[in-house]
């Protein structure tokens, strides 16, 4: 692994931390619906998004979610060059939802709550001078969260996301669980849309760069397309975020 990635903590105590904020601050709904729902995201905006794997969802009529870091925007790190502005806003007026993601990518258990939330609020300062609409919700960079940054982000956002395995249908509209959309596990991708068509649920998935060299948090578009005939081979439906969200809570 590239030592100059940034990795969140690893330690025993960071791993405690991560599970309880799953069981804490929870606002817990469990969806009755008459067909699964998919949601296509991708955190950061590595550019190769906008122009291998929007293409391919707009191809099938489907829209996304990019969880959009604008101090990313015009940047290159291991996942390859990142959206500008003007892709953002691009993609927004594609019809695609723009979420929250932090201004600088903010590890919230080593920021602390307030210095989070004001990176957020940075973040939704650009959002404003660019002319995106506010959003309606947030993914955690690297998944991580505290119970107490848990709990005051819920209060900025209808549905804030996290990166760990869906296990039942129900969802914490304050950490949802989200299958990742990664080179390593499109097999069990796959495996988990056929579940939500069988049982009326949904799934939420999430990558990152989607190109012919994939780092380890991405998937190539050979491999993303597998996916998307897979989801249009099922009777499902296919939302960004917030509005399978309003489908849900109307």
């Amino acid at each position: 692994m590239n030592a100059n990635i940034y990795q969140p903590q690893s330690q025993f105590v960071a791993k405690v931390r991560r599970r309880m904020a799953r069981h804490m601050a929870c606002e817990t709904i469990t969806p009755s619906l008459s067909k699964g729902v998919i949601s296509l995201s991708f955190d950061d905006c590595p550019r190769s998004v906008v122009e291998n794997a929007l293409p391919l969802i707009e191809a099938k009529g489907w829209r996304a979610t990019i969880y959009a870091s604008l101090g990313l925007c015009d940047t290159t790190n291991h996942l390859g060059l990142h959206m500008s502005e003007a892709d953002l806003k691009t993609a927004h007026d594609a019809g695609h939802e723009i979420g929250d993601h932090s201004f600088s990518h903010m590890d919230a258990m080593q920021a602390g709550p307030a210095a989070f939330l004001d990176d957020i609020r940075k973040n939704q300062a650009g959002f404003a001078r660019l002319n995106l609409p506010k959003a309606r919700t947030f993914a955690y960079p690297y998944g991580e969260v505290t119970p107490s940054v848990k709990k005051r982000i819920s209060r900025e956002f209808a549905l804030s996301r996290g990166i760990h395995d869906p296990s039942d249908a129900s969802i914490d509209l304050n950490l949802a669980a989200s299958a990742r959309l990664y080179s390593s596990t499109i097999n069990h991708v796959c495996e988990q849309i056929t579940h939500a068509a069988v049982h009326h649920q949904w799934l939420i998935l999430f990558g990152h760069d989607v190109r012919n060299d994939p780092s380890e948090y991405g998937c190539t578009p050979g491999e993303l397309a597998r996916v998307i005939d897979h989801i249009a081979s099922h009777d499902l439906d296919v939302l960004p975020v917030a509005s399978a969200l309003e489908r849900l809570q109307p």
